[in-house]
């Protein structure tokens, strides 16, 4: 059903009050091409939605909202050692991470409680403890929005990169995902490499550490770093983790013996966002009600009334700061409307 001037306040988890010119729910691909079709003819511009969890919208949207609701899940091919899996782009990514562990497929366990849904997964190439969703991805099931028409990228097909995708760039506000197929484990194998994840199981015995154990420790270290969206607005990670070249850091590690670092791609050096922003002063600071979270320096909340533009005001700040003390330019995670 369509409906006229929506408050988008409860589909964002930043909370930012701003409204849809038009909004529709879509279950399937009739309802979607539906909808297509009537904001083709009145020329309007379309926006798809999920959980509102990787954006910050600073003003109304002059066009049509969709927000899917296609929480299916359908195996293809199946043998001994791994299953492909169809899910579809509406389902809550946490959702999809704990059905598919209780049907004993393994492999998303290290990506549990990132909040979102299955379509918003590949756009962003999400990752979190060590793990990348592109290295569970066969194919992205998506739709034209100009033309209607239906088309799938196979793996190769969609670009990944870190925190990255041919949606996020070239396709960007031209496609509508709708579905995505993985490929997962039968034979329960556990990922602890990265350290939180390694010290917080350091204590549990071998055979214990499970694919079950390390979704939990995963869960548990996530809700001790990162605030709840649903009582503390905020868009999870705000900046990525910069990266650059050799000589810059060594430069940095000569001034800074204790910066934070990790093996980035091509040879650069990937750098914790987190301990730059710290070091810049801006960890629990705000701007009016625009805020650094006082325990997770990458994730800006909105303490009551902030709006997108202010939210935006202060990572600018953030980045500028780093920049001056650092010469390392910080990047958003979240798309900007």
């Amino acid at each position: 059903m369509l409906h006229e001037l929506v408050d988008l306040r409860p589909y964002n988890t930043l909370a930012l009050s701003v409204r849809a010119q038009y909004f529709c729910e879509v279950s399937g691909p009739d309802e979607l091409q539906a909808a297509l079709s009537w904001a083709h003819a009145k020329n309007l511009p379309v926006l798809p939605m999920g959980e509102g969890s990787n954006m910050v919208l600073t003003r109304d949207y002059p066009g049509l909202v969709l927000r899917l609701m296609d929480h299916s899940l359908q195996v293809g091919y199946e043998d001994e050692v791994c299953v492909h899996i169809r899910a579809g782009a509406g389902m809550a990514w946490h959702q999809l991470v704990e059905k598919t562990l209780a049907l004993g497929w393994f492999g998303l366990e290290n990506l549990a409680l990132i909040p979102g849904t299955v379509g918003a997964a590949p756009v962003q190439n999400i990752g979190a403890y060590g793990v990348e969703i592109a290295a569970f991805i066969l194919s992205v099931d998506c739709v034209n929005i100009a033309s209607g028409e239906r088309f799938i990228f196979d793996k190769a097909g969609c670009q990944f990169s870190y925190r990255n995708s041919i949606f996020k760039q070239q396709l960007l506000g031209k496609t509508v995902v709708t579905s995505v197929v993985f490929i997962l484990s039968k034979k329960p194998q556990v990922n602890t490499q990265y350290a939180a994840l390694h010290n917080y199981l350091s204590g549990y015995p071998h055979t214990e550490i499970t694919p079950h154990t390390v979704k939990e420790a995963v869960c548990a270290i996530r809700r001790m770093r990162l605030p709840d969206p649903t009582i503390t607005p905020n868009a999870g990670s705000f900046f990525k983790n910069p990266q650059i070249d050799a000589a810059h850091f060594a430069q940095l590690q000569k001034d800074n013996p204790a910066i934070a670092f990790y093996t980035g791609e091509q040879g650069r050096v990937k750098l914790a966002a987190a301990w730059l922003i710290e070091q810049s002063g801006w960890k629990g600071r705000c701007i009016g009600d625009a805020c650094v979270h006082d325990q997770q320096a990458l994730v800006l909340i909105n303490r009551g009334h902030a709006n997108g533009t202010e939210i935006l005001a202060l990572a600018n700040s953030i980045a500028a700061d780093v920049y001056t003390r650092f010469a390392v330019q910080l990047e958003y995670e979240p798309w900007v409307w």
